[in-house]
């Protein structure tokens, strides 16, 4: 059994499915989910993967105390247990598993059965060998509803652009707000030299500010029409050919899962700000490493150009 730490929003929750769903299928052992988290931060994040199908039950305090203790039936047992897990073992086959957020590492790949896991595992890498069975995993349990229908069948008949913006908590923490305003010029400019008559569909978390803030001389249409359910704009999302994403991993599904063998993704050249010294009130002297979430396939846009302006600045 592997146990997998869910936690955050959308992205990161599906990052986090995935590598469990990765890890199980390669040791032929079943996967459950620790929601633990979403009993104190529901009011902050809402829990998504019950939309989607995937293939894994709710793990219970014994199941987690049991894999995470190394407990075992008898004395001897458990002793060897211990011992075998806690000093014999390398790091990645310990019984409890937490990600560094400083450093990308794919031992983790290796890790054993009866193991707990928590981090943010933001790669592809993490579950190449077993793509086709996590992207089965994170299809919709339910159709889309009669509007979003009719909006997957417009777009499937346009050059259509999904165009993200991320603003929310992101614009208080210059790590994080790295996308300016000249990337997404940019980003229009590389689709415009290369297709014609292209429509640009606008997803935003604070989609009333882009409205009143972004402008481009193409046609738009402003994603407003599922904020009650903003599961079924990641839905559209998956069925655009072009698109152009921040620095969201609800927006990097979006993209990886969307079906066309010729899409194109414009993503930021730096996920994540480079300079140091903005990690530290949330990290002290430790950097976040995101140095593998792109797919080398994806196009990377000059984000952070001397002379940007920053959303929100």
């Amino acid at each position: 059994m592997i146990i997998m730490k869910i936690f955050q929003g959308p992205g990161n929750q599906m990052f986090q499915v995935a590598f469990g769903l990765a890890a199980a299928k390669r040791l032929n052992v079943e996967l459950k989910l620790d929601l633990s988290w979403y009993d104190e931060n529901s009011y902050h994040r809402q829990y998504i993967l019950d939309k989607l199908n995937i293939k894994a039950s709710v793990a219970n305090q014994k199941e987690i105390f049991d894999i995470v203790t190394c407990n075992a039936s008898g004395f001897i047992s458990y002793k060897w247990n211990r011992l075998n897990r806690l000093y014999l073992r390398p790091y990645y086959q310990r019984p409890k598993l937490i990600e560094p957020i400083d450093k990308f590492d794919l031992n983790f790949t290796k890790i054993m059965d009866r193991t707990y896991v928590e981090g943010y595992f933001a790669s592809r890498d993490f579950f190449a060998d077993h793509f086709d069975y996590v992207k089965e995993c994170l299809q919709f349990k339910t159709e889309p509803g009669e509007i979003n229908k009719r909006m997957i069948d417009q777009i499937r008949t346009e050059n259509a652009v999904a165009i993200s913006f991320r603003l929310g908590d992101f614009l208080g923490h210059p790590w994080q707000n790295v996308c300016s305003f000249e990337y997404y010029a940019r980003c229009v400019k590389y689709l415009t030299d290369r297709f014609q008559n292209l429509r640009f569909y606008v997803f935003s978390d604070d989609i009333d500010w882009v409205k009143k803030n972004f402008k481009i001389d193409h046609p738009m249409v402003f994603m407003d029409f599922n904020s009650a359910d903003y599961m079924e704009d990641f839905r559209l999302l998956t069925h655009f050919r072009l698109h152009i994403i921040p620095n969201s991993t609800f927006s990097w599904w979006g993209a990886l899962l969307a079906g066309d063998k010729n899409k194109t993704v414009l993503c930021p050249e730096y996920w994540l700000s480079p300079d140091k010294s903005t990690y530290k009130a949330d990290f002290g002297n430790r950097v976040v490493d995101f140095s593998r979430v792109l797919p080398e396939e994806w196009v990377r846009i000059p984000n952070m150009e001397k002379g940007d302006h920053y959303i929100g600045q």
